[in-house]
């Protein structure tokens, strides 16, 4: 009886602390009561959202802080949107989150989180004021996706160690200036963009990763892949200033695209083989020669290049299954993949054209060019004849030529 007298009470008191520790809904914290309903549990079997209208103590400032220390595990989500005044954001002792939302946090400018090493979705949006992530060492290694956008981040360090994640993307950061990622597969999709780093660009470096699905660049100054061996979507890489890309793993690629990287030189891709997808090169000014591709055996898709270049060279080629459009401004001799067309490596429409006033696309190839010969996809000659003002000279000029 005496055992039962204590037994009843302890039981009623870990029930307690069970409700406590468990909501099937969410708890949303707006004062630090509501937070201190954390503070018996280590891991909290629910979702967390810190509300709009914080009922917390403000600052000098009008700033307010939510620290939390107790808790370890959240199996939901932790979201906080549009507290305004919110400046601080700590859980000091929190290493699993399910989902981890900040949006429309104007004023937020300090995120502790030393012990956070995995959450299932990382979304940053709208932080302007936060420049550093505290998320102490290692760091975040482990993520489904990660999105950060519009925030005033200087770097990522405290995600930078990421062993693990599906979708990865960074855009529109405008103080970013390095990401380096540990990262071996990225197993959905690669996105950085529009993030210059206050304009001298950013620098982008991934040294383990060997396999992507869906990479794409913009507006990067440097990115480095040496270890990456295959992207079975589109590697793509558009408005960035690096001078040189050189990939020296790469073996295949779904789509590979270079479009408007106005310094670009040179491109190196020594092991690629396959292409199965769209081949594009267009519009980067500076490149003039396209000839490191010396083992580019099979495009399954289109090849699709238009630019000022002098020379392009793709010695290994027997298969172009789409369409073949190669347009410069450039003089350009067009007889080897005139005789690769002739001989049927090339099996979609062909079109070889230099001396253009505008090189274009896939699917141009009218209009006239700056002089020089055109040679079109029936390897017609089309010589430019001066505009004559009257039925009568250009009579007379047939007649000329027939006689």
């Amino acid at each position: 009886m005496a055992f039962a007298q204590y037994l009843l009470p302890a039981l009623a008191l870990a029930g307690t602390a069970f409700a406590q520790c468990s909501n099937s809904g969410t708890l949303t914290i707006a004062s630090a009561a509501d937070a201190s309903q954390l503070a018996s549990c280590t891991t909290y079997s629910g979702s967390v959202a810190i509300e709009t209208g914080l009922a917390y103590p403000k600052d000098n400032n009008g700033r307010q802080q939510v620290e939390v220390t107790t808790v370890r595990t959240i199996t939901g989500n932790l979201t906080v949107t549009d507290a305004i005044n919110l400046s601080r954001l700590s859980f000091a002792s929190l290493r699993s989150i399910g989902g981890f939302e900040l949006v429309g946090l104007t004023v937020m400018s300090e995120l502790s989180m030393p012990e956070l090493t995995e959450v299932s979705q990382l979304n940053f949006t709208a932080l302007p004021a936060l420049q550093t992530l505290d998320f102490g060492d290692p760091g975040l290694t482990k993520a489904e996706s990660v999105l950060i956008t519009n925030t005033g981040l200087s770097s990522l360090m405290g995600i930078n160690n990421l062993k693990q994640v599906d979708t990865f993307n960074i855009n529109n950061n405008q103080a970013l200036q390095n990401i380096s990622l540990q990262v071996t597969s990225i197993t959905n999709a690669l996105r950085i963009e529009a993030n210059d780093g206050y304009q001298s660009g950013l620098t982008t470096s991934f040294p383990l990763l060997e396999t992507a699905t869906n990479m794409t660049f913009r507006n990067c100054s440097s990115i480095s892949l040496p270890a990456l061996k295959n992207v079975t979507e589109d590697l793509g890489f558009y408005g960035n200033t690096f001078e040189t890309f050189f990939a020296p793993n790469l073996t295949s690629a779904g789509g590979l695209i270079f479009v408007d990287n106005t310094q670009l030189t040179n491109i190196s891709l020594p092991q690629l083989t396959a292409i199965n997808a769209t081949y594009q090169i267009a519009n980067n000014t500076e490149l003039k020669q396209v000839n490191g591709f010396t083992k580019l055996s099979v495009v399954k898709g289109a090849l699709d290049f238009s630019g000022n270049f002098t020379e392009v060279q793709l010695p290994a080629l027997t298969q172009v299954q789409g369409a073949f459009n190669l347009q410069t401004s450039a003089k350009f001799d067009c007889s080897a993949f005139d005789q690769l067309s002739s001989n049927k490596v090339i099996r979609g429409k062909y079109t070889c054209l230099g001396m253009r006033t505008r090189p274009g696309g896939q699917g141009t190839g009218s209009g006239t060019s700056g002089g020089g010969d055109e040679k079109s996809s029936a390897g017609q000659i089309f010589a430019n004849l001066p505009a004559a003002v009257g039925g009568t000279l250009v009579l007379a000029g047939l007649l000329q030529i027939i006689l």
